[in-house]
């Protein structure tokens, strides 16, 4: 299944306060339910609710940040495994046609970046299993921020259904 896996941090690593992107806001109005994953963080073929205020939840109100649920306790281990965060797939479903299927945003930047898509979900991943070894780009970051931290960036990809041929 082809897609592809741009990682994003909208304050290019230069927010003096902060390298992770727990405080970008995230709206996925037409996102009301997402794919069960294993401790693998693979796909089981269930698909769940994300009920209003849960941890998945980012179509109940706009502009949720990514770390709104971070002190809750089903965060740790999430996104499969013992990692905190995301890496799931959020199914798309009943947006009109041309209509913003993703928002995500930064205060402290002021970018937004909207998704339009054919596709049915979109993947989120918020980089649990970066180790830190992947080198900034010259652009980005300051003072002695110069890798890819844990947490500090998020794969938005949009695709079919993950491991669909499986289940």
């Amino acid at each position: 299944m082809l897609t592809q896996h741009t990682y994003f941090n909208l304050d290019a690593y230069k927010n003096p306060s902060t390298p992770l992107i727990w405080d970008h806001t995230l709206s996925l109005p037409y996102s009301k339910r997402y794919l069960a994953i294993d401790s693998s963080a693979l796909p089981t073929g269930k698909i769940l609710d994300a009920a209003a205020g849960s941890i998945n939840d980012f179509h109940s109100k706009a502009n949720l940040t990514l770390g709104k649920s971070r002190s809750a306790s089903g965060f740790k281990g999430n996104c499969g495994g013992s990692c905190e965060g995301y890496n799931g797939f959020w199914l798309i479903e009943g947006a009109p046609k041309g209509e913003a299927v993703l928002v995500l945003g930064s205060a402290w930047s002021g970018v937004r970046a909207e998704l339009r898509t054919d596709q049915v979900g979109v993947v989120l991943y918020t980089c649990a299993w970066s180790d830190g070894s992947a080198s900034l780009k010259k652009t980005q970051g300051t003072g002695s921020r110069k890798k890819v931290e844990k947490s500090s960036c998020v794969a938005i990809e949009a695709q079919d259904y993950v491991d669909g041929i499986n289940r």
